[in-house]
């Protein structure tokens, strides 16, 4: 479908970009993968010059002595840094992973290089959502050396995303005693939140922020994921501090005109979040941004354009598999995006397939059991919702959104006064909830009153 998109366009020259490199990479099996050059200014100079800097003299001293392994373990950090501020986790989360296959291939004796390697290669899974194979991983780095913060973490994301969320706990604790850093307050605040400590997840994450150097991507990712926690339970104003505070410390930080643009949202000022979001686009070129954009259409009543949006979400995650290397040494697993991309564009058949490839991997996962129920529940299976309802508040989470969707799937599935208390609870936290979970929860209200 031809679209008139322009940031759309921006999104698709970026994949096609990324197809043309690996196609380079496919030809060169023993070549050291290239840093990309960059088609704009993302993150500071400073951060930049530094990535550059221990990517040629990585380079330089392979040559030297290809048998030195700390090398391609400092060149996978470069390659997972790189990732990480541009976006394209794709080409630079395999081209991390072959350096760290010479690694852990190797058969040395070293330990603590291959524990390295190990370390790095669970978060380059967790980052390709192959949550499985990293929670492996992180094992074997464990059984390696139980004395490092940052393989716990691994462990702290990989049973969160399997559903395992006593174990995280347990590996939370570990890491706050090894090092209680930015990296365990983040988590920490995370898990407070699973389990519905809400003020504690704030707090938490206060101390992660204090704990980083103002304008560090991790700082700034942690200052915006403050704000989403404010705006997740109301407090618009303190999440539009944090986020503006995020662009003074790190002009145009992506994650930080996001969230302005989901306040404009939560406001009602459709314009205005469309305007920030495609701010955010033009800097990283995002498929959950470029899903808000079809979502902020929609809710200002442009369904041309919503429905034109939503279809090219789903063409382009589908583009972005394809595009893929057969022998990927890592491939990026896309089914929780592909179902929610379906959910949003009507194609409920297809989103529950997504969905319950998402579930067979994780079917503890809170956060999978939530997509399922709502998509059950729209389309119209209120048995099959309220499975997933009950499942997806095991933890006694006190998130609005989840708290609201459970409530209406149980006033849907015949449980009027649980789904109405649930429904209370979420609006009072948070008057702000998406107007389109409203519209959808009213239905069957209507239809059990009458």
């Amino acid at each position: 479908m031809k679209t008139n998109h322009l940031l759309i366009a921006i999104l698709l020259a970026c994949f096609t970009f990324s197809i043309s490199v690996m196609s380079c990479k496919s030809e060169k099996k023993d070549a050291i993968p290239a840093l990309l050059a960059r088609d704009k200014q993302l993150g500071t100079a400073e951060e930049q010059a530094n990535i550059k800097s221990v990517y040629d003299k990585a380079i330089a001293a392979v040559k030297k002595n290809p048998d030195d392994l700390q090398q391609y373990v400092n060149l996978a950090t470069v390659f997972v840094a790189e990732g990480r501020v541009t976006g394209n986790s794709s080409y630079y989360g395999n081209a991390a992973m072959e350096m760290l296959n010479k690694v852990i291939d190797s058969k040395t004796a070293n330990k603590d290089i291959v524990f390295q390697a190990l370390n790095i290669k669970s978060a380059v899974e967790l980052n390709m959502h192959q949550f499985k194979d990293a929670l492996a991983t992180a094992k074997q780095g464990v059984a390696i050396s139980n004395y490092n913060a940052g393989i716990f973490g691994a462990l702290v994301d990989a049973n969160v995303e399997m559903g395992n969320y006593d174990d995280a706990v347990k590996d939370c604790d570990s890491m706050m005693n090894i090092k209680p850093d930015l990296r365990a307050y983040s988590r920490a605040s995370y898990l407070r939140q699973i389990y519905g400590q809400n003020a504690g997840a704030i707090e938490a994450m206060k101390m992660a922020v204090d704990a980083g150097l103002p304008g560090n991507e991790s700082t700034e990712w942690a200052r915006t994921t403050l704000g989403d926690l404010y705006l997740n339970f109301g407090n618009l104003d303190s999440a539009s501090l944090m986020y503006r505070s995020s662009l003074v410390y790190r002009p145009d930080y992506p994650f930080a005109l996001i969230g302005l643009a989901r306040v404009e949202k939560a406001k009602k000022n459709y314009d205005g979040a469309i305007d920030q979001t495609k701010k955010a686009i033009k800097v990283l070129s995002e498929v959950a941004f470029v899903g808000l954009l079809g979502d902020l259409y929609e809710l200002k009543g442009d369904a041309a354009k919503a429905k034109e949006t939503q279809i090219d979400v789903i063409r382009l995650l589908g583009e972005a598999q394809k595009s893929e290397e057969k022998d990927a040494l890592v491939k990026h697993n896309v089914s929780r995006e592909m179902a929610t991309a379906n959910l949003n564009a009507g194609n409920l058949d297809e989103a529950l397939k997504f969905a319950k490839t998402d579930l067979e991997m994780r079917p503890n996962n809170i956060d999978a059991n939530e997509l399922a129920a709502w998509i059950y529940y729209v389309k119209g299976d209120y048995a099959g919702a309220k499975t997933h309802a009950d499942k997806m508040l095991a933890t006694n989470s006190k998130n609005p959104i989840t708290m609201y969707k459970a409530g209406a799937i149980y006033v849907a599935a015949g449980d009027m006064e649980r789904g109405q208390k649930l429904m209370g609870e979420a609006t009072t936290m948070n008057p702000y909830i998406d107007a389109r979970i409203v519209s959808a929860a009213k239905q069957p209200v209507a239809m059990n009153k009458q």
